[in-house]
């Protein structure tokens, strides 16, 4: 049985974003069974580094008799290539999706991340409004380009949905939670399809349900650190 790590709980503004949906949702095409395991707390995440992630981070996926994977992009793979969805039967095509699912979490997802450190992470408003100075022209020129290479197309790999997609849809998913796609209508329009799919909405339906039930104290914060809205309990 394969089991996907993830997080007790998160506040209001990343949850439908941890990335252990990407893991979820690569299952759920897939067809195949999991359950999940919890984590949280400075014990509980402690442990769980020192045994299946080197960086503490969600998601890692444990399976009997392989080693556990971490990062999203190598588990997305490995489990699209073994149970042979979303990868072209083309060599050639199924070397150009690979190329992009590395092309989304090297080519795209930093400059995105660059700006959510910006506006999320930067307690101070002038550092912060500095930085995000900083990241807009990359983050803009990035997603310039990525829309030119989707062009009228409706996938970035041949006639179908592929990993690459999926994986690129991981990303621009974060930019919408920021509203800010609203520029780039292809885009949007490419987002908007790949998460129609039934598979991405069960996975990220999954994900909120696991947090119902806890709060801030499952992960050993305090909750005075959090807005009423987050706070469960």
């Amino acid at each position: 049985m394969i089991t996907i790590t993830a997080l007790k709980w998160v506040p209001a503004l990343p949850r439908g974003q941890v990335r252990d949906y990407r893991a979820r949702w690569i299952l759920k095409e897939a067809g195949w069974d999991y359950r999940v395991r919890l984590v949280g707390g400075r014990d509980d995440a402690a442990g769980f580094q020192a045994r299946h992630q080197p960086f503490g981070q969600v998601p890692a996926m444990e399976e009997d008799g392989r080693p556990a994977l971490f990062e999203t992009g190598a588990i997305v793979w490995t489990v699209a290539e073994r149970a042979r969805v979303l990868i072209p039967d083309d060599p050639g095509l199924r070397n150009l999706a690979l190329a992009w699912v590395f092309g989304a979490l090297n080519s795209v997802e930093p400059y995105v991340s660059n700006l959510v450190e910006a506006r999320y992470f930067i307690p101070d408003a002038e550092a912060r409004k500095r930085r995000e100075a900083e990241a807009l022209p990359m983050f803009r020129q990035r997603l310039d380009q990525l829309q030119d290479a989707i062009g009228q197309r409706d996938w970035l790999v041949g006639d179908a949905f592929t990993v690459a997609d999926l994986m690129m849809a991981g990303v621009l998913i974060i930019v919408d939670r920021m509203d800010m796609l609203g520029g780039w209508p292809i885009l949007k329009a490419y987002l908007d399809r790949a998460t129609d799919r039934p598979a991405y909405r069960q996975a990220v339906a999954d994900q909120l349900a696991d947090f119902e039930g806890h709060g801030p104290r499952d992960m050993g914060w305090d909750p005075k650190d959090f807005d009423d809205a987050d706070v469960k309990r």
